[in-house]
């Protein structure tokens, strides 16, 4: 065997804690000689970069045992492993128990004051904005990768010609406009914000968010996002699926913020040794969910939807200044 099939083998070994016992098992039963298994691992004491390799392990050990913990913390708590729905939520209570203890949360009641929630309709943006230049993502459908590569898809298209492709009502995740284009769009589509007002739980200041559109079937698949997130319906409705960012090792993060289960409707329940566990609701026009940073999601609209995401909480939410793993992770 290669002298490099030999080093990549004790690596593998050092990254998953082995001594040096279970080191000489994996590189015997690898096939590589008892003797040169032993003066391979001989080498070892004397290799700081094996030593590194050693505390590494040991950190993630640490790691994984403190998980542990809060997945059992989590489900020995009252009503179990479940997603809170609050009403017209205290920001107080809100701040306290969701908030600042990245907690997620079913909310309702948050902007039954928005005039939106009777106006926004396809006739609706048609009237007020159909000649306004829109970005969208589209194609998506002929890229496995289509949020990782959201530049590739940017396009311009006249608002009023995608509202008339929308009047199709048919299922598609081809189009979509998201929080990604909405450097362009705020701007176009202002007129939608004088359908809004001020939510309670939030710092808002004028024309805050970001408008979501798109058909019946658009899918945003499992990530977990860098901010804590709010994302409230107006038109139709969305399924959300979460998993906490105590499910790391079963998230297959494998590049940045995504996970490897793609658009996987993964099942709501406890989740098993591969299978991480997950929270799944659907929301509704007036309903809301409280995303925490770090928490895992999927998103997939039901019907023709239109939503808002926001970000202007009462405290400091950027949390993307010390994070560093942009690139493969795994």
């Amino acid at each position: 065997m290669p002298q490099t099939d030999k080093r990549a083998l004790l690596a593998e070994g050092l990254a998953a804690g082995d001594d040096a016992a279970a080191l000489l098992e994996r590189l015997v039963g690898a096939g590589v000689s008892a003797a040169s298994a032993k003066y391979e691992i001989d080498r070892l004491g004397k290799d700081p970069m094996a030593a590194m390799l050693r505390r590494q392990a040991a950190l993630m050990a640490k790691q994984n045992w403190l998980f542990a913990n809060q997945r059992r913390l989590a489900f020995e708590a009252d009503g179990g492993f479940a997603l809170d729905t609050l009403d017209r939520p205290d920001p107080d209570f809100f701040y306290r128990h969701h908030y600042e203890a990245g907690r997620p949360a079913k909310l309702t009641g948050l902007i039954d004051h928005w005039p939106a929630l009777a106006n926004w309709s396809l006739d609706h943006f048609a009237s007020v904005a159909g000649d306004a230049v829109v970005e969208a993502q589209v194609e998506r459908e002929r890229s496995a990768d289509y949020e990782i590569a959201k530049d590739d898809h940017r396009r311009l298209v006249r608002f009023g010609e995608l509202v008339d492709w929308l009047r199709k009502d048919e299922a598609s995740n081809d189009i979509y406009l998201t929080a990604y284009n909405s450097g362009t769009n705020a701007t176009a589509l202002a007129p939608l914000w004088d359908d809004m007002a001020p939510i309670t739980l939030l710092d808002q200041r004028p024309r805050d968010g970001f408008f979501w559109l798109g058909p019946k079937g658009t899918l945003t698949p499992w990530h977990h996002d860098l901010t804590n997130n709010l994302l409230v319906q107006v038109m139709g409705r969305k399924r959300v699926r979460l998993a906490p960012p105590w499910a790391l090792a079963r998230m297959k993060n494998s590049r940045h913020c995504f996970s490897d289960w793609g658009n996987e409707a993964l099942p709501a329940g406890e989740g098993d040794a591969q299978m991480p566990p997950v929270l799944e609701t659907v929301i509704g026009p007036g309903e809301g969910v409280f995303l925490p940073v770090g928490w895992w999601h999927q998103v997939e609209a039901l019907d023709l939807s239109a939503s808002m995401s926001f970000t202007s909480f009462r405290r400091p939410n950027i949390h993307v200044e010390d994070y560093a793993s942009y690139g493969e992770i795994a």
